[in-house]
């Protein structure tokens, strides 16, 4: 176990890291008018290079997570900064679509190994409540890069257009580069060898058999399938509803942005006393009825919304942090893989909950739509809870 310094060091980096390849993905959405105009391509080319960033972001989580495991994580961060810092000047210097296209998603599949690598290593170098409260650290940065992304993103494209982004982006990849090459240890994967020896299907599916793998990766789908449901929900509300002009609309998402923070922080603060168990039940509570509460709510007042989803953001800062921290706890030899599943899972949940929650708003009204998402969230919850109790003995084990 590294020295305590040490491990703080590490820490820091490797959220930093993290914090990075969603600042990535994030700072792009304000610069897409620039892409259209720059690259002369169609709206649907333009989003098309936001869906193939997700898809390949999402599926390198199953593969990375897998080599991490046989390989050791040092040997994939190192590569997926490089191919992040190469793919960074490429964006910036092509000037063929199909090549910039090429390039985000070389740009995707190296920035993916930055959040997995910070999960799994905090799950290598913290046990007990210390790990639940660097995955809080981990998970606060991540819910802080979303709000800052879009405003950095937005002064920088108007000052020095999308070529601009791409070459800070670049600039910082060298940044993370030499600073987690000085910092991020060596490192020997536990179990490669025996897992080395097994099917890979098999590997995974140990993943999924697990009783409590099984319930963290089926209810992180659904929340973050409502999640993304409602956040592209939003501004439909609030334009044809509210009649909000777009610019100020965009302050509406305060409340989502802050409270998710502010959950973050609350599991930094209770885990060592409460328990993840407890936790697990409360959070997934509080995520089920404020999800019924926005489908109550929020066509009749802007205000008793706002307080539903700050409500809502309070679960998903929890949340996050609560159910990595116990994948790590049950998945000690295997965590790479654990860990890159359940981002796998939770990316799916993004991509599939805008547009099915679109053609399930075209067959009832909003308030139905909303209210059955947020009852077969509890549902599930409440069915599922009971299959974790016999791997509970486990997790209490490893804290």
């Amino acid at each position: 176990m590294a020295h305590t310094k040490s491990k703080a060091l590490i820490l820091y980096t490797v959220c930093f890291s993290a914090f990075f390849a969603s600042l990535s993905q994030n700072i792009y959405s304000p610069i897409l008018p620039i892409i259209k105009e720059s690259f002369h391509v169609s709206a649907a080319m333009v989003n098309l290079s936001v869906s193939v960033f997700m898809i390949v972001t999402a599926i390198m989580q199953i593969i990375l997570g897998a080599i991490i495991d046989f390989k050791g994580a040092r040997i994939v961060l190192i590569t997926g900064i490089l191919a992040t810092a190469a793919a960074s000047i490429g964006c910036a210097v092509t000037t063929d679509f199909t090549l910039f296209l090429i390039f985000r998603m070389i740009q995707a599949a190296g920035s993916a190994a930055l959040p997995l690598i910070a999960a799994t290593t905090i799950g290598q170098l913290f046990t007990g409540s210390e790990r639940g409260s660097a995955m809080g650290t981990y998970q606060m940065l991540l819910s802080a890069a979303p709000a800052i992304a879009p405003v950095l993103g937005g002064f920088i494209g108007g000052a020095a257009g999308y070529e601009g982004i791409f070459w800070i982006l670049t600039a910082i990849s060298i940044v993370m580069l030499v600073t987690n090459s000085i910092a991020f240890p060596k490192d020997s994967p536990t179990g490669s060898k025996q897992q080395a020896k097994g099917n890979l299907f098999a590997h995974y599916k140990s993943i999924f058999t697990n009783r409590t793998g099984n319930v963290i990766l089926t209810l992180s789908f659904f929340l973050f399938f409502i999640y993304f449901a409602v956040i592209v929900y939003l501004p439909i509300l609030l334009t044809e509803h509210y009649h909000i002009d777009v610019s100020i609309a965009g302050l509406l998402y305060l409340p989502l942005a802050l409270s998710t923070i502010a959950g973050t922080f609350l599991f930094k603060r209770i885990q060592a006393k409460i328990g993840l168990h407890p936790l697990f039940i409360g959070s997934n509570v509080i995520a089920a009825i404020s999800i019924i509460l926005f489908a109550v709510t929020h066509s009749v007042s802007l205000i008793l919304m706002a307080l539903t989803l700050a409500l809502f953001g309070i679960s998903m800062g929890a949340i996050p942090p609560l159910y990595s921290t116990m994948i790590t706890n049950e998945f000690e030899q295997n965590r790479g893989s654990a860990i890159g599943m359940f981002n796998f899972i939770r990316y799916t949940g993004m991509a599939a909950g805008p547009m099915v929650s679109a053609y399930l708003l075209t067959l009832m009204p909003s308030a139905m739509s909303f209210g059955l998402l947020g009852v077969v969230f509890a549902v599930l919850s409440f069915c599922l809870v009971p299959h974790m109790q016999r791997s509970q003995n486990n997790i209490k084990h490893h804290m």
